[in-house]
């Protein structure tokens, strides 16, 4: 969602909000009145009276983290800290290092080596990549803070994370430890501006394209179209495998966006609002990719957005579900900024698929079921037959030991020979 966006919907959420106040509530003033007098004889009475010392912030925070968790399970009050670095995520780009940290792990052979956070990720050209960090890193302190002590973490890794994040320009100092490194090595770092890429391509063989989309951010559409431009200069077009593997989801008009590139007519979504309003996007003539095949990965971890997506291609016919059943979000949320910089995650819609079909809960079952992993059978007591390998990870490398890529791309060879 654009930033315009962002604030129309807050300016129709408030509209929304008043319009509540003013004609939904039931009761009279009076009881209305008495029900907020009760809840600050509740505030007061823990405030003088609880057993220990309470922060007043806090309790009030916690309230409206109460108000909005029992409305439905998507809906949630964020404080200032997590609100600031949901809008980043979503904004797609952020002042930091570029590094994206995961746990720590114990290591059973080496009990005395704390189980510091892990690099999982290095984005490429940013300030982590300019100082060398690499993948499989370990951060062993953050200006001189140690991040894990003998036996457990200190703190979880994305609170780390949120800590390597600040202005531009400012240093932070990492002490990493890599493999073969017997004591933590320094590296300074100086934040600078980090656009997230939520957009990966590559020819996977001649002729058939692969495009992972991540989760969808503020220019997820634009970079989608970027990706396909590359694949066709490089001979990678006739056939696409989309990933839409663990994308959880994120902007829906650039879910929409990005599926106006694969479809040349016809409803992408429909989202039903309060009292009846409905809006449906409808997919425009002339996109990049309206005559490629389509073979689309998904699995649990395709949620909201990237279901609306998957969604929308299937129904017209415009691609082949691949993988596991999908998460089955089917509403949408709406960022309300309050005045003292947290902010709210409220549901206001309920989107239908193009055939009219709600997800929440459902989820879409895809056309050709295939496991994350191959089963392996194993025979206790007998020796692996000569010269055989290990299985591959699949996080090693694209392809090996990713059976469900693998029967994308066998889908892919097909529709090139049908073509």
């Amino acid at each position: 969602m654009s930033r315009a966006s962002h604030v129309a919907a807050f300016a129709a959420g408030a509209t929304v909000a008043v319009a509540a106040a003013a004609f939904a509530v039931p009761h009279t003033d009076t009881q209305r009145f008495k029900a907020l007098d009760a809840f600050a004889q509740t505030l007061s009475a823990i405030e003088t009276s609880y057993v220990d010392p309470v922060d007043e912030q806090q309790l009030l925070y916690d309230a409206q983290r109460g108000m909005l968790h029992n409305l439905d399970p998507h809906s949630t009050f964020l404080p200032p800290t997590r609100y600031k670095r949901m809008r980043q995520d979503t904004e797609g780009e952020f002042g930091g290092t570029g590094l994206t940290l995961g746990p720590g792990l114990l290591d059973g052979t080496r009990p005395s080596v704390p189980p510091y956070p892990i690099v999982d990720e290095v984005v490429p050209g940013s300030p982590a990549a300019m100082a060398g960090l690499e993948p499989d890193d370990r951060i062993a302190t953050i200006d001189g803070v140690a991040t894990a002590e003998v036996g457990h973490e200190l703190r979880e890794a994305g609170a780390w994370e949120a800590t390597l994040r600040g202005p531009s320009g400012t240093r932070v100092t990492l002490g990493v430890i890599r493999v073969g490194w017997k004591e933590p090595r320094p590296f300074v770092v100086v934040r600078a501006q980090v656009k997230q890429p939520s957009v990966r391509a590559r020819v996977v063989e001649p002729r058939i394209g692969y495009l992972a989309i991540a989760r969808f951010a503020e220019a997820t559409s634009t970079d989608t179209l970027a990706a396909l431009r590359d694949l066709k200069a490089k001979g990678g077009l006739d056939v696409l495998v989309l990933d839409l593997r663990d994308d959880p989801g994120g902007l829906v008009d650039q879910a929409v966006a990005t599926a106006d590139l694969f479809l040349d007519k016809g409803t992408i979504v429909s989202i039903h609002g309060r009292r009846g309003q409905v809006e449906t996007q409808v997919a425009h003539t002339g996109g990049p990719a309206e005559q490629i095949p389509i073979i689309a990965l998904v699995d649990g971890g395709t949620a909201s957005a990237a279901e609306i997506l998957a969604a929308a291609l299937r129904d017209h016919g415009r691609a082949r579900l691949v993988g596991l059943p999908t998460y089955g979000k089917g509403t949408v949320q709406t960022f309300f900024d309050l005045d003292d910089g947290s902010g709210l995650k409220l549901t206001t819609a309920r989107y239908y698929t193009p055939e009219g079909k709600s997800l929440e809960s459902k989820g879409l079952v895809p056309d050709q079921r295939v496991e994350a992993f191959a089963a392996e059978e194993i025979t206790a007591g007998r020796p692996p037959p000569t010269g055989a390998r290990p299985p591959i990870d699949a996080r090693l490398t694209a392809d090996a030991g990713d059976p469900q890529l693998a029967a994308a791309v066998q889908l892919a060879r097909g529709a090139l020979r049908s073509r």
